[in-house]
């Protein structure tokens, strides 16, 4: 496996790994499972340091031109705010950005 192939490997598992963190709980049932939130939250970091990698490599920037690298990089910068954890952030990037962006990375992957 190349290298640009484990980046996708890597970023298509740890999304999976969010998505599977959340379920199907809704926001405060899943924010008092403290194991999934500390769970998800180090998911947002890892994918946010993969996509980092990939918005570094030429070729998979054009492959994947139709994902905001750029702003997918700050996921993780993004969830603080004001010192506390953006709780509703969280959950919108677990329950509609991962699974639209792993459906997206998929079909892209098949091109």
């Amino acid at each position: 496996m190349t290298y640009q192939e484990e980046l996708i490997f890597g970023l298509k598992r740890w999304l999976k790994k969010g998505i599977d963190y959340l379920g199907n709980r809704e926001i405060d049932e899943f924010f008092k499972d403290e194991k999934s939130f500390d769970a998800s939250l180090y998911t947002i970091l890892i994918t946010s340091e993969i996509i980092s990698k990939i918005n570094k490599e030429e070729e998979l920037k054009i492959k994947y031109k139709d994902i905001n690298l750029d702003e997918l990089e700050k996921m993780y910068q993004n969830i603080e705010e004001n010192d506390n954890y953006d709780m509703n952030y969280i959950y919108h990037l677990l329950s509609e950005v991962f699974p639209s962006l792993l459906m997206l990375i998929e079909y892209l992957s098949k091109k």
